[in-house]
């Protein structure tokens, strides 16, 4: 009870939505470019657009240890050639949204926003590149946002109702999105990289962990019965359900569209690079793959870890991840009090909330060795395009043939 005086349920569940809530930016926030290591080496660039959420944005994590910033690097000195990479992914973004189901704006990509909605981002990059037949190469992610975060940190959650909407929204959305992909872009090869169990049986439990769960859930009159045991029982079903049903569904989707484009499992047009995180990895687990609280990876228990709850908004309590403070000035920004209209007590309380979560927008997402499984996983995808898609760098003159 003393915790509970202390920080609202409404308060904690903002900022453990922010556990995923899925990762990039549009045209007027692109990533900034980093200087690359080692030189260009030809004047006929690779064209590497990334669009999706939070995964793909690479929340948390500073630019040399982004998936699609390592995936760069790594085509260049494969291919011989320039990579010139497109950001338009950013924290948050669904494939589809409701119009005006998202009221704020931002520049930067870490603030986790529905929209711009990928459709849109596409939308971006077409009106950037002018001539789409420039793109050679397609990072793309989603669905985690259409399905709600929320729906998978709930304890109260139907298995039956999730795994159907899961199965819409991560098959026939992601379908949908990749049929307009490979047509708006006719000569890029596009790879989907899939999402990861949040909670295992090895996330840590204790009575912090416990008192997030029990503020996330639904206070439905069968809920209020439940017991620690069986909430965290239910949410690892729940974690486990989403990979598996939304690993499936997005997989389908790509064997679908390659389908429909006429290209068989041999040669496709389109990737699936499956994203494969045991348990250990999930969110607070031992060998944790994902930004957790800064005190997550010690062994604070009871008394001491209701010490530090109480310590919200101190140094013992920020997410661990690489950019946090630069995150939480443009979260100030983004949900900062309206000067132009005065907002009602619920209005201002789904601001503040909002606020919040983006504050802690980074837990759960793929730390820096998390990322690099990421990459791992799609370079493992790429290998065989290098080759055969012509993407190598051609001699620019041909030695002369040595004497008979």
């Amino acid at each position: 009870m003393l915790i509970r005086r202390f920080i609202s349920s409404s308060s904690i569940a903002a900022f453990v939505i922010g556990i995923l809530a899925l990762a990039a930016v549009n045209s007027s926030f692109a990533q900034q470019p980093v200087p690359d290591i080692g030189k260009p080496i030809a004047r006929d660039p690779l064209h590497m657009l990334v669009l999706g959420d939070s995964i793909m944005w690479g929340q948390g994590l500073k630019t040399p240890d982004k998936a699609w910033w390592r995936l760069k690097n790594w085509l260049q000195e494969k291919t011989g050639r320039d990579v010139k990479e497109r950001i338009e992914a950013h924290s948050g973004a669904a494939i589809e949204a409701t119009p005006g189901s998202e009221i704020f704006t931002s520049k930067d990509g870490e603030v986790n926003l529905l929209t711009p909605t990928i459709n849109e981002q596409v939308d971006a990059a077409r009106k950037y590149y002018g001539d789409p037949a420039l793109v050679d190469l397609i990072l793309v992610n989603g669905c985690i946002n259409d399905v709600d975060v929320r729906n998978l940190l709930d304890a109260a959650t139907s298995l039956d109702l999730l795994e159907v909407s899961i199965s819409e929204k991560c098959r026939w959305r992601m379908q949908s999105l990749l049929q307009r992909i490979t047509r708006e872009f006719p000569n890029a090869h596009v790879v989907v990289s899939g999402y990861y169990r949040i909670i295992s049986p090895l996330s840590d439990d204790n009575s912090f962990a416990r008192l997030l769960v029990k503020s996330l859930t639904t206070q439905k009159p069968e809920s209020k019965r439940m017991s620690d045991k069986q909430m965290r029982a239910n949410l690892v079903a729940i974690s486990d359900l989403w990979y598996q049903v939304s690993t499936r569904s997005l997989a389908q989707a790509v064997e679908a569209v390659n389908s429909d484009l006429g290209r068989n499992a041999v040669e496709p047009r389109i990737l699936f690079a499956e994203i494969q995180f045991s348990p250990e990895h999930s969110f607070s687990a031992p060998d944790t793959l994902l930004w957790n609280f800064m005190f997550g990876s010690t062994n604070y228990s009871g008394l001491r870890h209701a010490i530090v709850v109480l310590t919200l908004g101190t140094a013992a309590y920020k997410p661990n991840d690489q950019v946090r403070d630069r995150r939480s000035k443009s979260c100030k920004e983004t949900y900062k009090r309206p000067k132009d209209k005065k907002e009602d007590k619920v209005q201002e309380e789904r601001r503040e909330a909002k606020y919040l979560a983006c504050r802690y927008a980074s837990l759960g997402h793929p730390n820096k060795m998390g990322a690099l499984i990421y990459t791992e996983a799609i370079k493992g995808q790429l290998h065989w395009l290098v080759k055969t898609a012509g993407w190598l760098r051609k001699p620019t003159s041909l030695q002369a043939n040595p004497a008979n």
